[in-house]
């Protein structure tokens, strides 16, 4: 019996290699598309507003990846679509700006409190604006770039920092070059990668750019394999960007792309289940990621959610030590 304890004693520990893909979670209430997505600090996913049967919706959602389970929250003011969301540095999300139905333009800013389940009007932006990029800085501030701009047909280079402890609006340097339907997110280095989307008067771009608060500067780097726009994009907890479906080069896709700021690169990954646009995104502290509606195939309303799973090898902790033990006890 010594003798075995010790041969198991001395096993090397097992690896497991978890596959990258796809999961299927329970699928939201009714079709959504269009809509606004962050990660709360509780590790909960907020969805709001949107597309839904019988036009823009206030609604509010709540998906725990604990209990795979969908919960309806206080609803927004007024229903919207093309907004920007993000989650600031004391937990409470930002939604800025928008349409609401029949395509008018909002400059309206709500702040939701997690804690109260409330809603809260905050400091206007300076115009309108709709589809254009949003994410939460380093220092707390939300970053909104670019977008549809004051009622204009064509893209905006303007870029504007919310602080919610001032409760104002700051612009900052503007984009190389107009862009809208862009998406954004921040790294793990603080600064927002903004990808793709259309440029100058609507030309569908696979330019990516870089903003630095330190420097307020903008940065070329390498561009998405593809033309791309109403695709989504969040930033992975090994501080990566993921960026899912769209339309590329003019064609609706499932591809998945994700760069690294380190090697200033883009990787393809495992693609969608199927082609998806208009979908909303954001990635949990576990690695993986949740993308939430959209438009499929046939640009059909879907409610399907998906979890991404990034993939990797883990070592297995063995029983190595506890059966040694028990055979010399």
């Amino acid at each position: 019996m010594d003798t075995i304890a010790y041969g198991i004693a001395n096993q090397i520990p097992a690896t497991y290699v978890a596959p990258e893909g796809w999961n299927a979670k329970s699928a939201l209430p009714v079709t959504y598309y269009y809509a606004a997505q962050s990660t709360l600090d509780d590790g909960t996913v907020l969805v709001t507003g949107g597309i839904v049967p019988g036009g823009a919706t206030a609604n509010v959602l709540s998906y725990d990846p604990a209990t795979n389970a969908w919960t309806a929250k206080t609803a927004l003011s007024i229903g919207r679509y093309y907004h920007g969301q993000s989650t600031l540095d004391d937990g409470t999300v930002l939604v800025t700006g928008g349409m609401q139905y029949g395509g008018i333009q909002m400059n309206a800013v709500d702040s939701y409190s997690p804690v109260t389940n409330s809603w809260t009007a905050k400091t206007s932006l300076s115009a309108t604006r709709y589809l254009f990029g949003q994410s939460t800085l380093a220092n707390g501030t939300a970053l909104v770039t670019g977008g549809f701009v004051g009622g204009s047909s064509y893209p905006s280079s303007d870029v504007q920092t919310y602080s919610r402890v001032t409760n104002s609006w700051t612009t900052k340097t503007a984009l190389p070059q107009n862009r809208a339907r862009q998406t954004q997110s921040t790294l793990d280095d603080g600064t927002a990668l903004a990808s793709a989307g259309v440029v100058g008067g609507g030309s569908q771009t696979s330019s990516v750019v870089s903003y630095s608060l330190a420097t307020n500067a903008w940065t070329t780097k390498a561009s998405l394999n593809g033309n791309h726009y109403q695709h989504a994009q969040s930033t992975m907890a090994d501080g990566t960007a993921l960026v899912t479906g769209g339309y590329k080069n003019g064609t609706p896709t499932a591809d998945v792309q994700s760069y690294s700021r380190v090697t200033n690169s883009w990787t393809t990954k495992v693609a969608l289940p199927q082609t998806l646009m208009g979908q909303a995104q954001s990635s949990l502290a576990d690695g993986t990621a949740i993308v939430t509606g959209g438009l499929g195939p046939g640009n059909s309303p879907t409610a399907d959610v998906q979890q991404y799973e990034p993939g990797g090898t883990y070592t297995i902790a063995g029983r190595a030590e506890l059966l040694g033990y028990l055979a010399a006890n």
